[in-house]
């Protein structure tokens, strides 16, 4: 039973950033999958949604740099704040070595909120203002030269 439906409500309408966000949300179905069997969850789990959360969130500010979207410190602050929260989870995955319900919540609860809400923002910035993309890449965007 996942912990995160993926469904349309989680669509920001660029194709590159839906990928990753529905590749995110199978990881942590899995991971909440593994954790309710009782199964130990590694401490490489925290250090690869690390690594992907910073390639992610990297790809999402430069979409968001290039469209000229106006809540892009604001963005770039949220991902810090989980980043740094993460980093705290890790310490404390390290000390006792195993992945705590409160981890699984917050993680659950930081991506729907997050892509619900700021990530759909975004979303709607881009078809408000007719932003079209060739090729679904930051690097492309309709119009440039």
């Amino acid at each position: 039973m996942p912990i995160i439906q993926w469904n349309v409500n989680l669509l920001v309408g660029i194709q590159e950033i839906d990928r990753h966000h529905k590749q995110l949300v199978q990881s942590l179905n899995t991971v909440y999958d593994e954790f309710r069997e009782g199964k130990e969850i590694e401490l490489s789990f925290l250090q690869e949604l690390i690594a992907y959360a910073a390639h992610h969130f990297a790809c999402e500010e430069q979409w968001m740099k290039k469209t000229g979207y106006p809540k892009l410190q604001a963005h770039r602050e949220e991902h810090a704040l989980f980043t740094s929260r993460v980093a705290d989870f890790k310490t404390g995955l390290k000390d006792n070595g195993k992945i705590s319900v409160e981890l699984i919540w917050f993680l659950c609860n930081w991506v729907t909120h997050h892509i619900g809400e700021s990530d759909a923002e975004f979303g709607r910035f881009v078809d408000v203002h007719n932003i079209r993309t060739r090729g679904d890449q930051p690097g492309k965007i309709a119009g440039d030269s």
